[in-house]
């Protein structure tokens, strides 16, 4: 059953979100975090890196990421991600 909520609640998010979303949680290390250029992201998704930018930041105000930019633009950018901000999520939506 927690499978079935957590599927509910990704339909719940556009394409982009759910896509960068399971992108992120495939590929973030054991201890969740995840240091990806924004421009790779998107190529490897198919969509630009402003899309992929603000399917983040949506995702961060759901509470299912943390978005941390690079003080300069070359600098990397971090996601953080755990299962338990997914499983919270899923209760609620």
């Amino acid at each position: 059953m927690p499978h079935l909520l957590k599927a509910l609640s990704l339909a719940n998010l556009n394409e982009i979100q759910r896509n960068v979303l399971i992108f992120v949680r495939e590929h973030t290390s054991p201890d969740g975090m995840l240091i990806y250029p924004l421009k790779d992201m998107g190529k490897s998704l198919g969509y630009s890196e402003l899309e992929v930018q603000r399917a983040l930041r949506n995702l961060e105000e759901l509470n299912l990421v943390d978005y941390r930019e690079g003080e300069n633009p070359e600098d990397p950018n971090m996601i953080l991600y755990k299962d338990e901000w997914l499983d919270s999520y899923s209760q609620n939506h």
